[in-house]
């Protein structure tokens, strides 16, 4: 699925510039093309592989350059005056050869957060194509305002996009480590999910042709339902021997069954642990509508009745009847991955008690009248983001 990444704000921003670059490096290049969009001309100056000119500065008579400083309110609408900018920057690059956009913001921010339900209203606004946001949250520890900016900002993207695929920061965090590394690590891991779910359908060579095909329209119709969406991913190391002609046949009368059984075995252990604890957003994953099984791997492991059986499996324990599956050979990887979409989720704890949260915040900093007017400018309702979006 050719998609065109918009990246928005600085950790948008840091996201599209690694979707690039791990394009780039990919079997199957140009999988993605990537736009980035901010305030803060530090951040696009910081980008290491979008090219400059798509790399888009908003706001300059506003904010001379210097960010919104976690004002998503003015994010917002600086991101409306200047969403011919973007639109013309997206035209240019060429619409008719993506299947999709893919939106991806740190819900917690200042630009980021406030731009990605505009971009995503304006391009559905012009464009056919089904309009993805990535959504980070913010850690619980990194404070009320990063709190209110995440609520308001998912409130009114919800309805924007065509699905939400949200990002849990506080999951992968990991101790002893700065927050630069985890970010990146963070990032990667995104990148890493996203693009075997892309690259699944496309055309790579006769050695790497899929036995069950994962193509764009199945991916666009499990992310139709809509709503929050969470993508699990977990990976086993395979030995992978290298056998003649004689060896295979003997393989078919002597060990052939036990191997498949162990083939089967592991796919559906692999699937469900990347549904049940590896998720971007922890979720209860029967609470889905729809999902995607992706099985990356070398194509001797990749067993068919694995599959069928790790997607017939999923369908008895989400919430809905649609599981889509299939396979993503990578003939020189010596790991057996599943990459796993649950979309339309229902019971996603982490979401609940941000909303609740802010909703708190925000009635406990109302209740002092010195800052009553600057909170009725800056948070207003968590429930919209601004007049005109």
């Amino acid at each position: 699925m050719k998609t065109l990444v918009i990246g928005l704000g600085q950790a948008g921003g840091k996201i599209a510039d690694t979707f690039l670059a791990d394009d780039r490096k990919s079997p199957v290049p140009h999988t993605f093309e990537a736009i980035a969009v901010n305030s803060a001309l530090s951040d696009l100056t910081g980008l290491a592989n979008i090219p400059e000119e798509d790399r888009i500065l908003i706001g300059e008579t506003v904010v001379k350059g210097h960010g919104v400083g976690a004002d998503n309110r003015l994010g917002a609408e600086i991101a409306e005056d200047e969403a011919d900018a973007i639109l013309n920057r997206v035209s240019k690059i060429g619409v008719a050869e993506f299947d999709a956009f893919l939106l991806v913001a740190a819900l917690g921010g200042g630009t980021g957060s406030g731009a990605i339900p505009v971009v995503a209203k304006h391009l559905k606004e012009v464009y056919d194509e089904p309009v993805y946001a990535v959504g980070i949250l913010p850690a619980e520890n990194e404070g009320d305002i990063y709190t209110l900016n995440a609520a308001r900002s998912l409130k009114t993207l919800l309805p924007s996009a065509d699905a939400v695929i949200l990002v849990d920061n506080g999951t992968f965090l990991r101790g002893g480590e700065s927050v630069k590394e985890a970010y990146e690590r963070i990032n990667r891991e995104i990148v890493k999910r996203i693009g075997i779910i892309a690259r699944a359908g496309e055309v790579r060579g006769r050695k790497s042709v899929a036995e069950m095909v994962v193509d764009t329209s199945e991916i666009i119709n499990t992310m139709r339902t809509g709503g929050i969406c969470s993508i699990g991913y977990a990976s086993e190391r395979v030995s992978v021997k290298k056998r003649g002609f004689l060896s295979r046949l003997l393989s078919l009368f002597v060990g052939g069954r036990r191997d498949q059984i162990g083939k089967a075995s592991r796919i559906l252990s692999v699937v469900k642990r990347a549904t049940k604890g590896r998720l971007l957003l922890p979720c209860d994953y029967r609470s889905a509508n729809k999902a995607l099984i992706v099985l990356a791997g070398p194509p001797s492991e990749l067993d068919r009745k694995g599959i069928e059986k790790a997607r017939q499996w999923l369908e008895q324990n989400i919430s809905g009847a649609e599981v889509r599956g299939g396979d993503y050979p990578l003939p020189k990887s010596s790991y057996v991955g599943c990459v796993v979409l649950l979309a339309g989720i229902s019971n996603a704890p982490r979401v609940r008690s941000l909303l609740e949260r802010a909703k708190i915040v925000q009635e406990k900093v109302a209740e002092e009248p010195k800052r009553e007017r600057d909170i009725e400018a800056l948070l207003s309702d968590i429930d919209k983001l601004g007049g005109k979006t």
